[in-house]
């Protein structure tokens, strides 16, 4: 509704019977909204080609989100399949960042949420808007409000979660950026990460040695020393104060350099050409969230967007110039 969406159609095995479901379903007509709830199966393509069939002509379907929690390959495959004919501006996928770490003894649940990443990327190198949206374990709603013990063994291996509202706000964020890939991973943030291994005590990080999450385990390793250190390290501001201009410069250039050196893995040596942006250093998405996390703590509130951080416009130096008007 904040997106301005007025028309709903759910496609549920239980239709409106669930409390939540009901719930969800009279607030939006309480808002204004025209809502059809259909009992039926994804994974039945009759069952989906009724829904379409059953949409007024007048209100087109535009957008498709699939958050199964089973049956998501069958329903994904015959959402694609029957749905192909339309001109879609989203068709996204929700799945859980466990696929992505391939957690023990779920290697067929992992291969599940794979098939959700290739559809997408099957979409789009056939021109069809599609994302897949990897998630956190999600709280207080679903299976994981049900099983306790599941929560709780998620836990001890490392894994947070988020409530239904900052799930919501993830997949909206997952509709803003679907024209840069067909995955976004927003499930392994290095603050929350650190946190949740801070809560937990003994975790078990068994993704960790895996050399596709070096980049996480760094940002993740250099979240923990900003958190060790937050009580007696002053910040690079207050040591610019009797600073010259240029000494100043000079400083900022060195400690922001030294910081993409350890969150980059990289010699501070191979950031000699000062033109180039940071981007091209190997920030994605994940680094940059620990980077606008730590210049947000480092600068006094200086906020850097995620467009920013990732274009191909702000060089080390323009860093730089940023994180002086805070002393300036």
């Amino acid at each position: 509704m904040k997106k301005e969406a007025r028309n709903f159609a759910f496609l549920s095995r239980s239709g409106a019977d669930p409390e939540q479901a009901s719930l969800l379903v009279n607030e939006l007509k309480a808002a204004g909204a025209n809502v059809q709830v259909f009992r039926g199966d994804a994974g039945m393509k009759s069952d989906i080609e009724e829904v379409i069939n059953s949409v007024p002509g007048d209100r087109p379907i535009r957008v498709v989100l699939n958050a199964a929690t089973v049956l998501r390959v069958t329903g994904a495959k015959n959402l694609h399949e029957v749905l192909s004919h339309l001109l879609l501006d989203f068709f996204v996928t929700t799945r859980s960042v466990s696929g992505v770490l391939g957690t023990p003894g779920q290697s067929n649940y992992a291969v599940r949420n794979g098939y959700l990443d290739a559809i997408a990327r099957y979409r789009r190198f056939h021109r069809q808007n599609s994302v897949s949206s990897i998630l956190p374990m999600i709280l207080g709603v679903g299976v994981i409000a049900e099983n306790n013990k599941l929560e709780g063994s998620l836990r001890c291996k490392g894994v947070y979660g988020i409530d239904e509202e900052v799930s919501t706000a993830l997949r909206l964020r997952s509709l803003n950026r679907f024209e840069s890939s067909d995955h976004i991973v927003v499930g392994l943030d290095p603050m929350e990460l650190t946190k949740a291994t801070q809560e937990a005590g003994d975790v078990d990080s068994f993704w960790a040695p895996d050399v596709r999450f070096n980049h996480t385990v760094w940002a993740t390793k250099s979240q923990s020393e900003n958190v060790s250190a937050g009580g007696g390290s002053p910040c690079i501001l207050s040591l610019l104060q009797d600073f010259e201009s240029i000494e100043a410069v000079q400083a900022m250039r060195e400690h922001f350099i030294a910081k993409l050196s350890r969150m980059l893995m990289l010699d501070m040596d191979e950031f000699g050409e000062e033109s180039r942006c940071i981007a091209i250093y190997g920030v994605d998405s994940i680094i940059g969230a620990e980077l606008r996390n730590w210049t947000f703590k480092e600068l006094l509130g200086l906020d850097i967007s995620f467009q920013q951080l990732l274009g191909p416009n702000l060089t080390i130096i323009k860093f730089v110039e940023h994180g002086l008007t805070r002393v300036i």
